[in-house]
């Protein structure tokens, strides 16, 4: 694609053109431009020469229609001198006649220089040019060049919004940030409020030119390196056997559109016994969190046979079709997950290939918004179902780009339906009233 804007090569190429006095036409097809972008950049940065001649000349003095020229009461020259002027000689009208003396003054341009191309460069009657044009245009690319540079980094300088609208941002923008809203989300949820872009509000959040810090950004951190764990061994687990990611893909191609859910669990600190599991919808990155006391295959599995009972099996058996995980300990039996408690299959299980995390990468990805409200290192325990369903509903409330700027809860609502949802204890909360930051779950237990 063709670069938007001239380079300093492309002006030397104008400049060295114009001064072999070739048109315009020409100089374009050489930059394989149009010939208004080279007439533009001409007129733009053109300058008066300083070889001009210092005194300027009224047009009208070389015209046959100026009142003043032969008329004693207000010819300028007789008037300042007291001496007369010859007939159609006029002479010293040269001196007098300026803008300072004569209000009718009026610059004496050559014509050359209103058509192309509109300077002096190149021009074969450069040396012999009567010193009657005052003006003389030239173009030169060094100093085109420092022009250009000079209007770019202005342009991108300082904030092209009134203080009102400045204010008006400030008081949308910053109140969210603090709520632990990213700007991409405020941005989709405001965009016809805001006077700016998302990569501007971006720009003015790390200048500090509104309330609300980096340090109020949920994602404003520097990644460390990956970490490679070498060849990768392959599993001889033998409850893998048939439920492999390979397996997964197969079953998926075979069986499209399945009710696909994401599982994995979240730990708080080493020495907690508690820890979340949690279930992620594919298809609308809805996310369920359950309250373990421990981190053991029976907590696990006792959790989703307790959530099918609360759904009801006919239920689960429809919406809870495939369940993809990793290859941790507490997974260990896909027997009793599959299973319920009285041995009606409600699910198929499938693992993900050893150090692949990113196979299931969407509930790891959402693993972030629990974290910003329950940051590595806090401990789980002395934590309630009721916190956890508090803290979740906030986070399937919050607009996500990859949904055009939807919410996992209202497109659940129409693919898992409200009854489902309800079921769950999970509701709608308005996008401005989302909080994802700590102190959400410090102000429930001081409500509690």
């Amino acid at each position: 694609m063709k670069r938007k804007h001239l380079t300093f090569e492309e002006r030397i190429i104008i400049e060295e053109l114009l001064n072999k006095g070739e048109p315009i036409h020409k100089i374009a097809l050489k930059l394989n431009r149009p010939d208004s972008s080279v007439v533009r950049e001409i007129k733009r940065n053109r300058y008066i020469s300083a070889g001009a001649p210092h005194k300027s000349c009224n047009k009208l003095y070389h015209e046959p229609y100026c009142t003043k020229k032969f008329d004693s009461t207000e010819c300028i020259y007789q008037m300042e001198t007291g001496k007369k002027c010859r007939e159609y000689v006029c002479r010293g009208c040269n001196i007098m006649c300026d803008s300072e003396h004569c209000p009718d003054f009026v610059d004496y341009i050559c014509k050359a220089l209103c058509t192309s191309p509109y300077v002096c460069n190149g021009c074969k009657n450069a040396s012999h040019c009567r010193e009657n044009f005052s003006i003389k245009f030239r173009y030169q690319a060094k100093r085109a060049q420092v022009i250009y540079e000079d209007k770019l980094k202005e342009s991108r300088s300082g904030i092209s919004l009134t203080p009102e609208e400045m204010e008006k941002l400030d008081n949308i923008v910053s109140p969210l940030l603090f709520k632990g809203h990213s700007i991409r989300a405020i941005y989709m949820e405001h965009k016809d409020e805001l006077p700016c872009s998302e990569s501007t509000l971006y720009g003015y959040v790390d200048r500090c030119y509104l309330t609300a810090r980096n340090i109020d950004m949920p994602r404003k951190v520097r990644f460390k390196q990956r970490y490679y764990h070498g060849p990768r061994a392959r599993s001889f687990q033998e409850f893998v056997a048939g439920r492999t990611y390979a397996d997964f893909k197969k079953y998926n191609e075979e069986n499209p559109d399945l009710n696909i859910w994401e599982m994995d669990t979240v730990i708080g600190t080493i020495t907690d016994d508690k820890c979340l599991l949690t279930l992620l919808y594919r298809k609308s990155t809805f996310m369920i969190a359950i309250l373990l006391d421990n981190h053991t295959q029976e907590a696990v599995i006792n959790a989703l046979n307790a959530l099918s009972e609360q759904v009801g099996i006919a239920a689960f058996q429809k919406y809870f079709q495939v369940i993809l995980t990793d290859r941790g300990v507490e997974f260990g039996n896909p027997y009793a997950i599959e299973a319920d408690q009285y041995g009606e299959i409600k699910t198929k299980l499938f693992y993900c290939d050893p150090y692949c995390s990113w196979q299931k990468g969407m509930v790891e990805k959402n693993h972030e918004f629990i974290r910003m409200v329950l940051p590595k290192g806090k401990s789980l325990e002395g934590l309630s179902q009721k916190e956890i369903h508090l803290m979740m509903n906030h986070i399937n409330n919050y607009p996500r780009k990859s949904l055009n700027g939807a919410t996992p809860y209202e497109l659940s609502k129409l693919l898992l339906g409200k009854d489902f949802l309800a079921a769950l204890h999970y509701h709608r909360i308005s996008p401005d009233d989302v909080i994802l930051k700590p102190f959400l779950l410090k102000d429930s237990s001081k409500n509690s």
